[in-house]
């Protein structure tokens, strides 16, 4: 005896493809991904929040279930980028957000609590014109 396949079943193959398809167009989902990787493992993105204050930028990114040692957090002039990795792979994480003002890679405290990372980076200080006598 046959298994009757469900119309449903054939429309909602087309939908998953189209959308698998709108999101490797998009870049949502890396190319080649297939949908059990995807659902079973995504790469979650812009995972965090961020806030602008008189001489800092404070930053808060969700990674639950990494370790610290899993975090490669860079900061450069402008940009702060956090990818995460579990152990097993399981689960990953990225956050990437440039930044208009300068800010100084050699002041930043970086602190893993409960899966919450938080960032603190001090902004580069401005450069100040200096008065000139003329003579």
């Amino acid at each position: 005896m046959s298994k009757r396949r469900n119309p449903m079943d054939e429309a909602l193959t087309e939908v998953m493809d189209a959308w698998m398809e709108l999101m490797e167009i998009t870049g949502s989902m890396p190319k080649g991904s297939t949908l059990k990787r995807y659902v079973n493992n995504p790469v979650r993105d812009n995972i965090g929040d961020w806030e602008d204050t008189n001489g800092e930028i404070t930053i808060t990114v969700e990674v639950p279930g990494i370790d610290k040692g899993d975090i490669e957090l860079t900061v450069d002039k402008h940009r702060v980028s956090v990818s995460a990795v579990s152990e097993e792979g399981k689960r990953e994480y990225s956050f990437v957000k440039d930044f208009k003002p300068e800010l100084n890679p050699e002041e930043v405290k970086a602190e893993l609590n409960n899966g919450i990372l938080d960032i603190k980076i001090q902004k580069a200080e401005e450069a100040k014109g200096k008065k000139i006598d003329i003579q």
